[in-house]
């Protein structure tokens, strides 16, 4: 097939399975071989970011951010995900592979066609030049994401396989490359964004902040924490000290402006309603209460993420007051229409300081967090306490900062095997610390024809 007939079919798929997302750019792009200006480059990177996954909701139901209510008897597929049904994972998987690798194509299609646009002023050197940056970052993100999904665990060694690393638009029969080389391609990439000036003024571009933010979880990804205290210090240095304010944190939940955020997809769709029934029965999962119950009243994180409900029980006449989730939610049960998804805001950056620093044997540690826990208007915690039990008040407090967020997902992969090793003891699911299912399956489609890749460990690779 001609690379030019194969770019048209490429663009057609990517726009039939894409999410339904807008950004503010009136013409969705749908032919890569017509980029000839930096505007047209700019309109197929708009087509990548219209196809971003956004496996939030889904992640949340396998980590323990949520309880199911009576009326998970009314949706089947939902209470397998919520279960870990191996069907069901295997069709999450499917749905996020091919997602994250459209993306990754349309960015293939503009890296392979930038060297061929001419610019006829400096100023469209300069646009093309971000568009470049952004769309590196793009990508290195939904490696990033696919590499924690689709991968072991990182302390289970560097050589174990990793992901698929796909540099060129061409189909490819391509083996998955190891961890440690799927890092060091994702860090390349960040870093090599970082080359040009890109801080966009709106917070639905990728720029310099978000590869820094990357490239902190990233170094706290494989444990190099030295780096990731010191890419966190970068991005903090960078915005005032009190940009965690009260309004700053509800912005996060409305359609304005919010300093906290880094970078947020824009949207004119529902978002999160997956998790609703009924506005007058209730959603099929509320919060789990062990993590309700460790929020403080006055905690911001608790108004924006807890909306009691009373429920009508199960038993005729019976009412509960139940825990649901606010955030998204709390904007769907409202019928506000939402425009932010917010992917990376810059409390994750304290955060990420803190449990680095504390990992290090650092005394900032404590500082870290309450800084971060003042604006919050949170609890703060003892400065006395043990590495360990300070490790362990930092990522509940990441639990809380980011419940119903999908973070909590991979914070479990990452520690299960030492601090979260009992994460479910308050739920009906029994899923151990070395339970195969935390490593997603790779979907058949990939492999069927594809005699160079690698099935995870526990997962039958069928053959027809």
């Amino acid at each position: 097939m001609k690379i030019k007939q194969y770019l048209s079919v490429l663009a057609t798929a990517i726009f039939c399975c894409a999410c339904t997302l807008d950004i503010p750019y009136e013409n969705q792009f749908s032919d890569p071989d017509a980029v000839a200006t930096p505007e047209a480059a700019r309109e197929l990177l708009a087509t990548a970011y219209n196809s971003l996954p956004n496996p939030e909701f889904d992640l949340s139901c396998l980590a323990d951010d949520f309880e199911t209510t009576y009326l998970i008897s009314k949706n089947t597929s939902l209470a397998n995900q919520y279960n870990w049904q191996p069907a069901a994972l295997e069709s999450l998987a499917l749905t996020l592979w091919q997602g994250y690798y459209g993306v990754i194509a349309s960015i293939n299609a503009l890296l392979e066609r930038i060297p061929t646009v001419a610019c006829a002023t400096p100023e469209e050197e300069e646009a093309l030049q971000i568009v470049e940056s952004e769309a590196k970052v793009l990508k290195a993100a939904c490696y990033f994401d696919l590499l924690r999904l689709f991968a072991p665990a990182y302390d289970e060694g560097g050589n174990q396989p990793g992901i698929v690393l796909k540099d060129r638009l061409e189909m490819e029969l391509l083996a998955r490359s190891p961890i440690d080389s799927c890092v060091t391609a994702i860090r390349n990439l960040l870093t090599a964004s970082q080359q040009t000036v890109c801080q966009p003024e709106d917070c639905y571009w990728l720029g310099n902040s978000s590869a820094e933010y990357l490239l902190a979880e990233l170094a706290l990804y494989t444990g190099e924490y030295s780096e990731a205290a010191r890419h966190a210090e970068n991005l903090l240095d960078s915005y005032s000290d009190d940009v965690l304010s009260e309004n700053s944190y509800a912005g996060l939940w409305s359609d304005g402006d919010c300093p906290e955020r880094i970078f947020s997809l824009y949207t004119t769709q529902s978002f999160y309603t997956a998790i609703n029934y009924d506005r007058e029965k209730g959603d099929y999962l509320t919060v789990n209460r062990a993590i309700v119950t460790q929020f403080d009243p006055n905690d911001l994180r608790y108004q924006a993420s807890i909306q009691w409900f009373r429920m009508p029980g199960q038993i005729i006449g019976d009412t509960t007051d139940v825990p649901n989730l606010g955030k998204y939610n709390r904007l769907n049960w409202e019928q506000t229409e939402i425009r932010y998804i917010n992917k990376f805001r810059l409390s994750g950056a304290y955060l990420v300081l803190a449990e680095a620093y504390c990992r290090l044997g650092d005394s900032r540690a404590a500082t870290v967090l309450n800084d971060y826990l003042r604006q919050r208007r949170a609890t703060l915690t003892e400065t006395s306490l043990s590495r360990d039990d300070l490790l362990k008040r930092i990522l509940e407090e990441r639990h809380k900062e980011f419940i119903g967020e999908g973070t909590r997902y991979f914070d479990l992969k990452r520690c299960r095997k030492d601090l979260l090793q009992n994460w479910c003891s308050t739920s009906s699911r029994n899923i151990n610390a070395n339970d195969y299912r935390w490593t997603f399956p790779i979907p058949k489609e990939e492999y069927l024809y594809n005699e160079f890749m690698e099935q995870n460990d526990g997962w039958t690779k069928i053959e027809s």
